[in-house]
């Protein structure tokens, strides 16, 4: 059996843990703040993990460009602004998770995370464009899966799952070595 990259497993996870939340929310309805059930939990929990797993994935997205031309200091830029943006979220979900309440300090990292991560999505999907280890269409869709993440409402994580999936199979795709012809 063969192993599937970090590389790769990365977006994957991310992935995963995005549909996750999906189903979580699906299942569970409309969350309550301060918490009152176990769902509750079970929602911000899935939203904390899908968010530190997104983190990963740029990281090995930006790993996968780093000898390549066209990336550059704009991707790298990009890579750090998407990872900052997302830690913020990241620590008022945290807070949110732990205190079952959204507290005013933890919320206001909320905005200037997700203007961060809006971003740092734009400036990685550029230098992934230019780069052109995935392909150009896959590079589009970085910014727009964070636009339909946002509108769709509970089914908005299902974009980036989507992206983060596409991601992973073309950077497992790409570390497949060729084989030996003779």
């Amino acid at each position: 059996m063969k192993r599937t990259s970090v590389r790769a497993a990365f977006p994957f996870a991310a992935a995963l843990t995005a549909v996750t939340l999906w189903v979580t929310q699906t299942v569970a309805g409309r969350q309550h703040i301060p918490f009152t059930t176990l769902a509750d939990y079970l929602m911000e929990a899935a939203f904390a993990l899908t968010l530190a797993t997104g983190v990963l994935a740029v990281v090995a997205l930006r790993a996968a460009h780093a000898a390549v031309p066209g990336w550059g200091r704009l991707g790298d830029v990009g890579a750090v602004l998407y990872g900052l943006g997302q830690a913020l979220v990241l620590v008022s979900a945290t807070v949110t998770l732990v205190t079952a309440e959204e507290l005013p300090l933890p919320q206001a990292l909320f905005l200037p995370g997700l203007v961060l991560w809006a971003a740092g999505t734009a400036l990685v999907a550029v230098a992934a464009y230019r780069a052109g280890v995935l392909p150009r269409p896959v590079s589009v869709l970085l910014p727009a899966s964070f636009v339909l993440m946002l509108v769709l409402g509970d089914a908005g994580s299902l974009a980036p799952a989507a992206t983060w999936a596409v991601i992973g199979v073309r950077l497992m795709v790409r570390e497949r070595p060729v084989a030996a012809s003779g």
